[in-house]
């Protein structure tokens, strides 16, 4: 007679992310394995599943996300995915999303997907697709009491530690259309073609911008796309260029992306910086609650100089530096620059946004930011 198997404990999504975490810090499947009881297997699987389990710790409904046992799936499983995997990471960055928007990405990804132009996304889709991800709607607000006593916690912390304003960084991520032109335009009186719709480039890039609390030390942003290896830069030497370059599948930061800068780029830079200006190599950067950026532990030199600290939730808008003006600025300036460049153009606005690529952004985007 066989032997039977057990009743499988179902751990919830706050559980499986907990282990995850020990992962990151370093500790082996085996260890983890075998002091929880675990396989080395589901642990992989688990892994392989973070992109959809990481973004329960900062959807609009915690509560519930993180009390779940499952994922729940829906019947175009390709469609749900791309919904979610898109709300997350506008969500990330505190992008409000309302029903209407939810729908109306949901019918764009069904065309892209499956082809499919006459799918509608009614209230029935978006109350199931709620339903499978634990999402309810809330009214937004940021922690104003956190954000009004933060400042002097943070404060506090910066001299125990040592830092001095030069020391201090933050970095922050955020979105750019590169081609995308004004929504609204001028026209005459008699201009019949005032209303007619232009059809948007929307390409899509991320930015991860940083600098330091004098604004002495503005490191070289990274850009984020999709292609690996884009047409424009065939032939081109990389290193040469002002501005960085990784892909992804939907052009947003990873944990991996981010981690490779902090080590290869962000941790060498600011030693560089700290040495011409007669300081100790000790930093901290500021950073929010994204579900991209990896646990603390896994973000710091082996000798714990150079760190990472994160800001309370729902309060980076009222205290993160780069969320209060400085990105914002950074595309006001990118926006005039592109706007010289197509007035400038001996071709039709039309023509040259046609030709207009990643490599020609990179330039306008790295004089915008040393602009700044």
């Amino acid at each position: 007679e066989k032997k039977r198997m057990g009743k499988r404990k179902a751990y919830n999504v706050h559980e499986k992310l907990e282990l995850i975490d020990r992962i990151h810090a370093g500790q082996s499947k085996a260890k983890i394995s075998h002091d929880t009881g675990v396989p080395e297997s589901t642990l992989r699987g688990w892994l392989k599943e973070e992109y959809r389990l990481r973004p329960f710790v900062v959807t609009v409904s915690e509560t519930e996300g993180l009390s779940r046992k499952r994922a729940c799936t829906a019947s175009d499983a390709p469609l749900d995915t791309a919904v979610y995997n898109w709300f997350v990471q506008e969500r990330a960055v505190s992008t409000p999303i309302s029903g209407s928007i939810v729908k109306t990405q949901a019918e764009k990804f069904c065309q892209e997907l499956n082809g499919d132009n006459n799918f509608a996304a009614g209230q029935g889709w978006l109350d199931c697709f709620k339903r499978h991800h634990g999402i309810s709607q809330v009214k937004i607000s940021a922690d104003s009491e956190a954000a009004s006593t933060f400042p002097d916690k943070l404060k506090a912390y910066l001299e125990e530690e040592g830092f001095t304003e030069e020391q201090v960084y933050n970095a922050d991520e955020s979105g750019l259309y590169f081609k995308m032109l004004p929504d609204t335009t001028h026209a005459a009186k008699n201009d019949e073609k005032k209303s007619e719709g232009f059809k948007q480039d929307k390409n899509r890039v991320t930015f991860l911008f940083t600098c330091n609390k004098t604004g002495n030390h503005k490191l070289t942003p990274l850009c984020i796309g999709k292609s690996r290896q884009p047409r424009c830069f065939y032939h081109t030497n990389m290193k040469p260029l002002p501005i960085k370059y990784k892909n992804s599948k939907e052009a947003w930061m990873t944990r991996d992306i981010f981690k490779d800068c902090f080590f290869k780029s962000f941790m060498p830079s600011v030693r560089c910086h700290l040495r011409s200006k007669r300081l100790p190599e000790k930093a901290v950067l500021l950073l929010d609650n994204c579900p991209a950026h990896p646990p603390a532990e896994s973000l710091k030199t082996s000798d714990g100089n150079i760190k990472v600290f994160y800001l309370p939730k729902n309060t980076t808008s009222k205290i993160q530096p780069l969320d209060r003006g400085i990105i914002v600025n950074f595309k006001k300036a990118y926006r005039k620059e592109l706007v010289k460049e197509l007035v400038a153009s001996d071709n039709s606005i039309t023509d040259h946004l046609k030709k207009y690529s990643l490599k020609h952004m990179m330039y306008l985007a790295n004089k915008s930011w040393n602009s700044i």
